[in-house]
């Protein structure tokens, strides 16, 4: 069987049916913009590594078959129905179901973000045009009102698609990111004087002037900081919060328990630099110490909020990096 046929070469085609129609019949560009957007969902496909995903565009494919057969038989006494509520209700349940895993978008996106999620957005918008041409074809022809609600939901299942690999790969190059950032990070001068911002400002929040130590894994001093009015004798109770959470790789409000009679560690506090109540919090990283935080000043409740703050600021360091 010939692959040409000449039958075409006067700008003519065949409808479903046999009847001969130009090829800027409406019609026949609204078949023609599904193939075009079968064509690309295949591109896509090709490119996609989710092999659900795949498995999904490639029902969709043949879904597309029907409906370009359905648009091509539109006007003729050969015209059949092809796509029912059941097909619309496919898409929708398979995009509630990827919801969930959908995330809150507040802006426009730009296509691009990666390779796959570009091929996507490129059908998008074919499956755009093909829904425009078939709204056209309603102030000629009688159209299957199922055949729009397909297409719209069509592109909105694209759509979650694209976003979701886009997603997913924000994520990956996130891990990727925390790890090396933790896996390497050291206390130094440029984090302790991060941390040292933050734990001021907090001090400032709650109007308590604070001493703050900042102590690198061995216990030594970093950074230190005497808010004005705070306590003379918070200078040494700060260094030795900071050494103590360092020392016994915990917070020092939870050595204050294990310092009593009854306690693992009866007659610590009588150690120097040792401190047993709330205000010293230990910086540990994948189960490796990096430093300590020392604050005095306030209350032991005060303490002990400003320090878990610097502790928790700390982590987001480690995760994420100095923002």
């Amino acid at each position: 069987m010939k692959i040409y046929t000449k039958g075409g070469d006067k700008g003519q085609t065949s409808l479903i049916g046999g009847e001969r129609t130009y090829k800027y019949d409406d019609r026949v560009w609204a078949y023609g913009t599904i193939d075009e957007l079968n064509s690309s969902l295949g591109l896509a496909r090709a490119k996609l590594r989710d092999e659900n995903f795949r498995k999904v565009l490639l029902k969709i494919q043949k879904q597309l078959f029907e409906l370009a057969a359905e648009l091509a038989s539109t006007g003729t006494d050969k015209y059949k129905e092809n796509i029912s509520e059941k097909d619309v209700e496919f898409l929708e349940k398979i995009i509630d179901g990827l919801n969930e895993e959908m995330p809150s978008l507040n802006s426009f996106i730009v296509p691009g973000g990666t390779e796959e999620s570009a091929t996507l957005d490129v059908a998008r918008t074919v499956a755009r045009k093909g829904e425009r041409y078939i709204v056209k074809l309603e102030s000629n022809y009688y159209v299957n009102k199922n055949l729009l609600k397909y297409m719209n939901r069509l592109s909105d299942l694209i759509y979650t698609l694209a976003r979701i690999i886009d997603y997913r790969q924000v994520l990956k190059e996130s891990k990727k990111r925390v790890s090396i950032i933790s896996k390497d990070i050291k206390m130094n001068r440029e984090i302790a004087e991060y941390l040292m911002e933050k734990l001021l400002k907090k001090s400032e929040e709650i109007k308590v002037p604070m001493v703050i130590c900042i102590v690198d894994e061995s216990g030594n001093p970093i950074m230190f900081q005497r808010m004005d009015r705070a306590l003379l004798a918070s200078i040494n109770i700060s260094i030795g919060k900071a050494y103590s959470a360092v020392a016994f790789r915990m917070s020092t409000d939870k050595l204050k328990e294990l310092a009593l009679p009854q306690g693992e560690l009866y007659g610590i506090n009588n150690m120097k630099k040792i401190i047993t109540f709330g205000g010293g919090e230990p910086l540990i990283v994948n189960g490796t110490i990096i430093g300590g935080i020392g604050v005095s000043g306030g209350t032991v409740e005060e303490d002990m909020m400003v320090a878990q703050f610097g502790k928790r600021t700390f982590e987001e360091v480690a995760s994420y990096g100095i923002k």
